[in-house]
C-alpha cells in the first residue's frame, strides 16, 4: 500500500497544511496491528503520544513512549498500536525539502536531539489546546528538518548510542556522568564534550529532558498522581518536577494532563 503526501493510517483528528509540509494528528486505535506492509510516497516524521506504538521500520525503539522518528519515502513497514489510544503527530515532508538538503536522508533514524523533541511536543500541545497557527507550524517544521540535517551530517561515535540507552533505561536513578563514562569506558570529560557537540546541550540537561518526556508520557496516558510521577521519573519531589516541567513545556504538569485527558 502506497500512501500519498499527507496520508497516514488511523483516524485523522486535525490537519494543517503549510508550504512544504502537511501536519496531522491521528488516533491509530487500540489493538491495531497491520497485516500488510505499507510505505509513504513522501518522507515523514512521526511523534508517538501514547505507549504501545510499534513499527518494524529499522531503528524504531518501542521502549521510548515519545519517540520522534524519521522515515524516508518508499520505506515499506508495518506498524501496530497494541495498547492505549494510539495518538500520534505526523509530518509529511515535500520531496523537494529533502532533495534540497545536502545531507543523506535515505535511511530511517530516531531524531533524539532535544530541541527537535521539544518542538514536536510543542506542536502536539498547541494542537490539543486548539492554539496552532500556520506560521508556528511552518517555522517548527523547518526547525525539525534543520535538526534532522544536523543529525544526518555528523558522524557519531558508537558509544553515544550507549549513553542514550543508559539515559532512557534507568528512570528513578539515572547515572552520573562519571558513572556513564565508567560504564562505556570513556573519560567523562570526553563524554561531556562530545555529547554536547552532537546533541546541542549538556548531558546533564539531556538527562533532565528524558525525565520530563517520561513524565509527560505518564501524564498523557496514566492514572498516577503528579507526586507519584515525580517519584517514578527521578525528580526529588513534586515541586522539582513542576518547576522543571513548566520550564520546558510551558505549562504545569496538571495543566498538561488536563489538556491531553
Amino acid at each position: 500500500m502506497l500512501l500519498r503526501h499527507g496520508e497516514f493510517l488511523g483516524r485523522e483528528i486535525s490537519r494543517i497544511r503549510v508550504p512544504g509540509f502537511v501536519v496531522t494528528f491521528r488516533h491509530s486505535g487500540s489493538g491495531r496491528k497491520d497485516e500488510k506492509p505499507h510505505c509513504h510516497g513522501n518522507p515523514n516524521l512521526l511523534l508517538t503520544l501514547d505507549r504501545g506504538y510499534w513499527s518494524e521500520a529499522d531503528g524504531f525503539d518501542e521502549s521510548n513512549p515519545s519517540q520522534l522518528f524519521y522515515t524516508p519515502a518508499g520505506t515499506c513497514h508495518r506498524d501496530s498500536m497494541v495498547r492505549l489510544g494510539g495518538r500520534y503527530l505526523s509530518i509529511s515532508i515535500d520531496d523537494r525539502v529533502v532533495e534540497n538538503s545536502a545531507c543523506d536522508l535515505r535511511y530511517p533514524v530516531a531524531l533524539e536531539r532535544p530541541l527537535a523533541a521539544r518542538i514536536a511536543h510543542g506542536m502536539a500541545l498547541r494542537n490539543a489546546r486548539e492554539d496552532l497557527s500556520t506560521l508556528f507550524v511552518e517555522d517548527a517544521c523547518l526547525v525539525l528538518v534543520g535538526e534532522l540535517n544536523r543529525r544526518a551530517r555528523t558522524p557519531r561515535p558508537h558509544w553515544l548510542k550507549q549513553i542514550v540507552e543508559l539515559c532512557n533505561g534507568r528512570f528513578k536513578e539515572l547515572p552520573s556522568i562519571s558513572d556513564i563514562g565508567a560504564t562505556i569506558g570513556i573519560h567523562p570529560v570526553h563524554v561531556s564534550r562530545v555529547f554536547r557537540s552532537h546533541y546541542g546541550m549538556p548531558l546533564s540537561k539531556y538527562i533532565v529532558s528524558v525525565r520530563i518526556e517520561r513524565a509527560a508520557a505518564a501524564l498523557r496516558t496514566g492514572t498516577l498522581s503528579v507526586a507519584a510521577i515525580a517519584a517514578e521519573t527521578g525528580f526529588s519531589d513534586q515541586s522539582h518536577l513542576c518547576k522543571s516541567f513548566k520550564s520546558v513545556m510551558g505549562v504545569t504538569p496538571r495543566e498538561y494532563k488536563t489538556i491531553f485527558a
